[in-house]
C-alpha cells in the first residue's frame, strides 16, 4: 500500500520597514512550525531602488530567493473596522461594505481598496462579525510598484497591524477574560493593538518610535542588523538611569497613550477584562519595557514576543550572535503565518 507523503508547506513574511527589511521563512512540518530562514538588511537612503536592493539581500540571507512572499501595507491611513452584517455569501461581503462605507467609516470605493475577513459568527447565526480593511488606493499601488520593481512574487498583501496581532496571538495563549495589549515599537511609530475574546480589534498608532529615543540619547537612529545592541555596546551611550531621565517625556507619552487606550476599550467594549501586556519590535533600548511597567503601575512585566526563541531555527543563521533580537521579527513572523 502506498501512502502519500504530504509536502512541507512554507511561507515567507516580508517586513519592509523605513529603516530595514526583515524576512522570515516558516515551514510547517509534522512536528509543528520551524523557522527555515531569517534575513535582515538596512535600507540605505530610502528610495525605491535602495529598498528593492535591501529586499534582495534579506531574501538571500533567509534562503528565500524566488519564493512568493506575504507583504503588507500599514500606517494610520489604513482603516480597520469590526462591523456586523447579516449572514452573506463571502462573494457579497465586500460589495455590502462598499454600499455602507459611510456608515462604517470606510474609504469611498473610488479612493480606497477594500477587503474583509470573517471574524466571528454569532451563535444564533443572526449576524456575522466582519473585519473590514480599507486602504488608500495610492498606498496600495505604491507598495505594489515597489514589489514589482524588486521582482518579488506576492502571495498576499496584508495589513501590518493585523500581521503583528496574528504573530502575538500565535505566541501567547489568551485566556478568557483577558484583554491583550500588544505594543510593537517601530522606527517612527509604535503600533498598539487591543483585543479580547468578547470585543473587537482596536488598532492605534502612537507617534513615537525608536528614532525619537535614539535621537534623545545621541545614538545612531539607523535601525539595522545590530540595532538590538545599541545601548549595551555603544561606548558613548548613557547609563540606564541617565537614559531614562533623558527619555522621561517620551516614556510618559507612550504610557499615557497606552493607559487611555486600555481605559477606553474596557469602558466601551469589555469592562471585566484584565489587561495582559506584551512587547515586540525594536529592542535597542532593553530597559523600555521596565520603564513602561513602572509608569503604568503594572504588577507583572511586559511579556516579550520572540518568534526566534519559540521555534527551532533551521540551518545557518548569520544573525546568531550579532544580529537583532527575535522581537524585531514579529511582523515578518505574523506575515509568514498568514501565508501558511
Amino acid at each position: 500500500m502506498n501512502f502519500a507523503i504530504p509536502q512541507r508547506r512554507r511561507a515567507v513574511g516580508l517586513d519592509i520597514g523605513s529603516g530595514a527589511v526583515r524576512v522570515m521563512m516558516l515551514q510547517r512540518r509534522a512536528g509543528g512550525l520551524r523557522v527555515a530562514g531569517v534575513g535582515v538588511a538596512p535600507v540605505e537612503g530610502g528610495g525605491p531602488g535602495q529598498v528593492a536592493a535591501a529586499i534582495h539581500v534579506a531574501l538571500a540571507q533567509a534562503r528565500a530567493d524566488g519564493e512568493p512572499v506575504v507583504a503588507a501595507i500599514g500606517g494610520p491611513e489604513v482603516v480597520i473596522r469590526q462591523v456586523s452584517l447579516p449572514p452573506l455569501p463571502r462573494t457579497r461581503i465586500v460589495s455590502a461594505l462598499e454600499m455602507q462605507h459611510r456608515e462604517f467609516g470606510l474609504l469611498p470605493p473610488a479612493e480606497g481598496v477594500l477587503d474583509a475577513q470573517i471574524f466571528r459568527r454569532s451563535n444564533d447565526a443572526g449576524s456575522t462579525e466582519i473585519l473590514a480593511i480599507s486602504a488608500p488606493r495610492a498606498l496600495v499601488e505604491e507598495r505594489a510598484r515597489l514589489l514589482q520593481q524588486a521582482a518579488v512574487r506576492v502571495k498576499i498583501l496584508d495589513v501590518e497591524a493585523l500581521a503583528l496581532l496574528n504573530g502575538v496571538l500565535y505566541l501567547t495563549e489568551l485566556e478568557p477574560g483577558e484583554l491583550l495589549v500588544a505594543v510593537t515599537v517601530g522606527r517612527r511609530r509604535t503600533v498598539l493593538c487591543l483585543f479580547s475574546e468578547d470585543g473587537p480589534v482596536v488598532v492605534r498608532h502612537l507617534e513615537v518610535g525608536a528614532e525619537a529615543f535614539t535621537e534623545r540619547l545621541g545614538l545612531d537612529p539607523h535601525i539595522g542588523p545590530r540595532s538590538g545592541d545599541s545601548l549595551r555596546r555603544e561606548p558613548a551611550a548613557p547609563d540606564p538611569p541617565e537614559a531614562e531621565e533623558r527619555c522621561r517625556d517620551l516614556i510618559g507619552l507612550m504610557a499615557e497613550e497606552i493607559r487611555l487606550s486600555v481605559a477606553f476599550y474596557r469602558s466601551e467594549y469589555d469592562r471585566e477584562s484584565l489587561p495582559r501586556y506584551v512587547l515586540g519590535g525594536w529592542m535597542g533600548l532593553p530597559q523600555l519595557g521596565g520603564w513602561l511597567e513602572d509608569r503604568l503601575g503594572l504588577g507583572s512585566p511586559f511579556e516579550l514576543m520572540d518568534p526566534l526563541q519559540a521555534f527551532e531555527t533551521e540551518g545557518p543563521r548569520s544573525l546568531e550572535e550579532s544580529g537583532p533580537p527575535g522581537p524585531e521579527f514579529l511582523q515578518a513572523f505574523g506575515l509568514a503565518l498568514r501565508g501558511l
